[in-house]
């Protein structure tokens, strides 16, 4: 190359990334709040900054917090712009109950939905338990003090099969994975657990677990609903390789969602909607804390959760 083209492709260069740094110097910063940093929601949190920044359109900083009651709040005040949640703390803080007693942060709204965290019951699969229904008379890990949101998930899952907390023999835990751990030490009988967690292998090689399948027919989802409102059902195949799950099933299942407040512009929420959905498919293929979103995620509404109207408007919905 000689060297006036060199000195043009230097020129260009510098042009092209004066522009990039333009842009980005007007794009809208976006103020990312997250759990602790190590924590699964941190990663959520910071894997959604850095794609919305890699983008152009969207500055992003991410600052941890200990936990969605010390985060949401601000997010919900506009001191913040985004989170990433789990619902069933999101269904907390919406509606005032949990942790979040008494304190119902009523300003937050959906950016979109990004993908089903799948949770079920576990049993030994010795046990000869091999239906929710089985569950009466039987053990199983309930309190979640550290975890009080999940309460309601359990009580939903066994409600699913017909059976109500009176039927069942409620041994106290701290968390789920407390419950797990006396599963497999023989002090329970049922816990309720995400299944692709960290524990279902070691769980598995140390007592050989199964999950129950949930009834799908309309009246047991209703069941299910009516204590747990943001739970859904999800198939569960051999394909996807769950442990403890070798034939097809359905499953409960909550979603991870992006919730903005008051003060975030419409502009860096439309981006945001934007390119999860335009996007969302190759950002999933390209980062494995991500790897879960699907279009049809994206886009789920929620009768109890409305979406930002600019939101809505990239996203194409048409109800909520």
């Amino acid at each position: 190359m000689t060297g006036t083209r060199l000195l043009t492709a230097a020129i260009a260069t510098a042009a092209l990334f004066a522009g990039t740094l333009a842009t980005n110097a007007q794009a809208p910063t976006v103020r990312f709040a997250a759990g602790q940093q190590g924590s699964q929601n941190y990663g959520v949190n910071a894997a959604l900054a850095q794609t919305f920044k890699s983008t152009g359109e969207i500055n992003t900083t991410v600052q941890a917090f200990g936990g969605p009651t010390s985060y949401l709040p601000l997010v919900n005040s506009g001191e913040l712009d985004v989170a990433a949640v789990v619902m069933p703390d999101l269904g907390d803080a919406l509606r005032g109950t949990g942790p979040f007693k008494g304190n119902p942060q009523k300003d937050l709204k959906l950016v979109a939905a990004l993908f089903p965290s799948p949770v079920g019951l576990m049993v030994k699969k010795d046990s000869g338990i091999t239906s929710i229904a089985d569950l009466k008379g039987k053990r199983v890990a309930w309190g979640l003090t550290a975890q009080a949101s999940l309460l309601p998930y359990v009580e939903g899952a066994l409600a699913n099969g017909g059976v109500k907390k009176e039927d069942v023999k409620l041994v106290p835990v701290a968390s789920v994975a407390n419950g797990v751990d006396d599963l497999v030490a023989g002090r329970v009988d049922a816990t309720l657990f995400a299944l692709r967690g960290g524990k279902v292998v070691e769980a598995d090689s140390a007592a050989s677990i199964r999950w129950l399948p949930f009834d799908p027919s309309p009246a047991a989802v209703e069941r299910m609903q009516a204590v747990a409102p943001e739970a859904y059902l999800l198939e569960v195949k051999p394909e996807d390789k769950v442990v403890g799950a070798p034939e097809p099933m359905s499953t409960m299942a909550y979603d991870y969602v992006l919730v903005t407040g008051p003060k975030t512009p419409d502009a860096a929420v439309a981006a945001m909607a934007k390119t999860l959905y335009e996007k969302g498919a190759q950002i999933a293929k390209e980062n494995k804390v991500l790897g879960a979103m699907t279009p049809q995620a994206i886009a789920r509404p929620y009768k109890q959760l409305p979406h930002h109207p600019a939101a809505k408007a990239a996203l194409n919905i048409k109800t909520n």
